[in-house]
């Protein structure tokens, strides 16, 4: 083979034309690149507004039904509703007008007035009397008007002059409408007929009390725990309803909550939450629990704080403190006697604010 037509070694590759980069022999070590970026994932698409469709407008609803469904709402959800657009403030004209007579009405009727004492000899006053037909008068034009809150106070003024028939009307007007007090207040009223009506009274009860309302759980459990017009159920009358009740506010619930605690009957035996639940009715005016909590101070030794509760539940009608009340009273000298007295002349219940 001539000299022309060998290839090996192989030619030394010219470089490519143009090019100002000079040839490199080959390196065993791997050039690092420098500023070397990862590739940024493109931005997620945003998808194209949703267009509203023409169902969403509120306005189109009949006015009487924006009137049923806030006919149990408070005048501040009314007013809030009522700047939605002109159709509502129109349909609401009547339960905005209503809500300002039901406001009037219970100032009237919890005036100084209305709060004085009565005149000697146990009559009422004529101011008294004629101020309270005056707040009926304008619980009853508000109820004319829709509101089922003015409903109820109507119910109530009626009930307390022994109009039943007319109270239990303005509670069924109202508990139609959904107002959780006035389906409760039907209930009570259901339970106090003679005969009873407990299974009309538990079908109240139970909106009532899913709805929030403590009187309603507290009698809901009371029926479940006695069988009255449902199946007995103790472990939910006193597990759930008697607990939400307690928690809302109910003093008698808070009463049977500590029992329950107590002697572990359909919750678990806690000796820690029966004393805390205890001590809570007491505080608020039990005379059950004002009673109990006198005798547990006695057996710890506090006599005189004892003696504050038994004289507070004995006030109340307990009739089983008075005579531990007098034992205990013959025991104490006369200045710690005094001091205790002194104390339940002060005593004042614990404040709370139960769901309505």
């Amino acid at each position: 083979m001539d000299a022309a037509s060998r290839t090996w070694p192989p030619p030394t590759p010219s470089p490519p034309p143009f090019s100002s980069r000079p040839l490199a022999s080959p390196s065993p070590y791997r050039r690092r690149r420098r500023h070397s970026k990862k590739a940024k994932p493109p931005p997620p698409s945003t998808p194209p507004p949703t267009p509203t469709p023409q169902s969403a407008d509120f306005s189109a609803l009949p006015p009487e039904l924006v009137h049923r469904a806030l006919a149990a709402a408070c005048a501040s959800d009314v007013a809030a509703a009522s700047g939605a657009c002109r159709a509502w403030r129109d349909a609401l004209r009547p339960l905005r007008e209503a809500a300002a007579l039901h406001a009037y009405g219970r100032r009237v009727k919890h005036g100084p007035v209305m709060g004085a004492a009565p005149a000697r000899g146990g009559g009422v006053s004529g101011r008294h009397e004629a101020e309270r037909q005056r707040a009926l008068g304008l619980f009853r034009r508000a109820a004319r008007l829709g509101s089922a809150a003015a409903m109820v106070d109507a119910g109530l003024m009626c009930w307390e002059e022994g109009r039943r028939e007319e109270a239990v009307e303005y509670y069924r007007s109202a508990s139609e409408l959904g107002h959780p007090v006035g389906m409760c207040n039907l209930g009570v009223s259901y339970l106090e007929d003679d005969p009873p009506k407990t299974e009309e009274a538990i079908r109240w009860f139970f909106p009532s009390a899913s709805a929030g309302n403590a009187r309603a759980q507290y009698n809901l459990g009371l029926c479940l725990q006695n069988g009255k017009g449902i199946k007995r159920n103790q472990k939910e009358a006193q597990a759930k309803w008697y607990l939400r009740a307690a928690e809302g506010g109910n003093i008698r619930a808070m009463y049977n909550i500590s029992l329950c605690y107590n002697f572990g009957e359909g919750l678990a035996h806690d000796p820690v939450h029966a004393k805390r639940w205890l001590q809570l009715a007491a505080d608020c005016g039990h005379k059950k629990a004002l009673y109990e909590c006198g005798i547990k101070l006695c057996a710890a030794g506090d006599k005189v704080k004892s003696l504050t509760y038994l004289e507070l539940a004995t006030r109340r009608g307990e009739t089983a403190a008075a005579h531990m009340r007098d034992v205990i009273l013959e025991s104490l000298s006369v200045v710690n006697a005094q001091r205790a007295l002194s104390d339940a002349d002060k005593w004042k219940p614990r404040a709370l604010h139960p769901r309505r």
